[in-house]
């Protein structure tokens, strides 16, 4: 289990003594912590706790639990729990659940950054402590303005085979990544993001999670806010949080397409770009990632859009399982927030744009999609307006929509610069 000390965030295993929860881990934005409740390592629950200014005791911190979880866990593990009128402070028992024996496929982690040395020390120290070690580590260092990125993978992590350094002076997240592709040489290759930290079972699930069913070419996994210090962090998370729910899910174009009138095109709730692995197979067979797509370039996202759209459409199938979990250092500030926001809805057209672009014949599915599909997603009704805080300011609505109006003018302008680089192209 990933423990952190960060204001505004629980990792709760139930099987474990329950903490006493000082004032200070409150947000000081509005005295409430984010609690993520897991048992044996699963996720069960999400539960969001006031917490008094005098500090919370564990037996009360039990008492708000199972007011919120009660049902969540007895529904998950019944018998185990049957009579239990609230979480103790000892714990509760659960039958431990059965381990797989068979070998785990090997993997490459494969971490872009960017100017950022003091988070990716924490996330490569978090990957090395991992139940199951990459056979790589894979940093790719895109268009940073000085070397403090590569002296503290010679210093630090020495010149050995395990972690890699490459440099890749195009910038974009895209590109990064395909610069890395060279250097895998596993079956599975695996992505994240500088800026989160990797719960010590993260890779293992995520490479079970590949077993899960037939041909799938991708899992995405849960991430969760490594801290919620500030009220942006807090509406970040409760507005377009990263998390895709606590159950695992299975994508295709078959019986496993939803109820998502938009679907496949809404590749945003098959996951995030900070939590997902793909076959190498699949990655070859569609010549990397969109270049022209990725933050870093104009496009400002979307690479990992187009890399779900892509599984799900060509044919494969995509595995969201929630317990492999990386922790995510949200943007603190409302101007980097109002920046993010824009960005997610350029993204979000940009790939949109792409899909267009290399396949034209998409236009009629996508249209008739889309004409009462974005309504729904949209409208004051929909489940994403429902899911706005009250205090979530109208501007970052605005600066999300228009975003989305400039997506398309971005990933055409990016992609026709793209077309005379050589090397970055897929």
């Amino acid at each position: 289990m990933m423990t952190t000390d960060a204001p505004g965030v629980l990792d709760i295993e139930l099987t474990r003594a329950l903490p006493d929860v000082p004032p200070e881990r409150a947000c000081a934005a509005n005295r409430r912590v984010l609690c993520l409740v897991r048992a044996l390592g699963v996720p069960v629950a999400v539960a969001e706790v006031e917490v008094p200014l005098h500090g919370l005791s564990s037996t009360a911190l039990g008492s708000r639990l199972w007011e919120q979880c009660g049902t969540a866990v007895t529904d998950r593990f019944g018998p185990a729990v049957d009579g239990l009128d609230g979480f103790p402070p000892v714990g509760i028992e659960l039958p431990e659940p059965d381990h797989p024996t068979a070998p785990l496929v090997p993997v490459t982690v494969v971490v872009a950054t960017r100017d950022r040395a003091v988070q990716l020390r924490r996330c490569l120290d978090s990957l090395l402590a991992s139940t199951h070690l990459p056979e790589r580590i894979v940093v790719v260092d895109n268009a940073s303005i000085d070397a403090a990125t590569e002296q503290l993978i010679s210093s630090r992590y020495g010149v050995g085979d395990l972690v890699r350094y490459v440099r890749e002076d195009r910038p974009g997240l895209a590109c990064a990544h395909n610069a890395a592709l060279p250097h895998v040489e596993t079956p599975l290759v695996a992505f994240t993001d500088d800026d989160v930290l990797v719960d010590p079972t993260w890779l293992e699930r995520l490479v079970r999670a590949f077993d899960a069913t037939e041909d799938v070419a991708c899992v995405t996994g849960l991430i969760f806010p490594a801290e919620l210090q500030s009220r942006e962090q807090w509406w970040i998370e409760q507005y377009a949080g990263f998390g895709k729910g606590l159950e695992r899910r299975i994508f295709d174009t078959g019986r496993h397409r939803g109820n998502d009138a938009l679907f496949p095109f809404t590749a945003g709730t098959l996951g995030s770009g900070a939590n997902m692995a793909f076959t190498r197979t699949f990655l070859d067979s569609i010549g990397g990632f969109d270049p022209s797509l990725g933050a870093g370039t104009r496009s400002l996202g979307g690479d990992d859009l187009a890399a779900f759209y892509r599984v799900v459409s060509e044919g494969h199938r995509l595995v969201y399982e929630p317990s492999a979990i990386v922790f995510h250092h949200h943007r603190r500030d409302f101007p980097s927030l109002r920046k993010q926001v824009y960005g997610y809805g350029a993204g979000l057209t940009a790939y949109l744009t792409g899909v267009l672009v290399d396949r034209p014949s998409t236009v009629f599915s996508m249209a008739r999609r889309m004409s009462g599909g974005i309504r729904r997603a949209v409208g004051s009704t929909s489940p994403l307006a429902l899911r706005r805080p009250a205090d979530y300011p109208p501007e970052l609505v605005r600066r999300e929509r228009i975003g989305m109006l400039s997506g398309p003018g971005r990933y055409l302008r990016t992609r026709w610069e793209h077309r005379a680089e050589v090397g970055c192209s897929r």
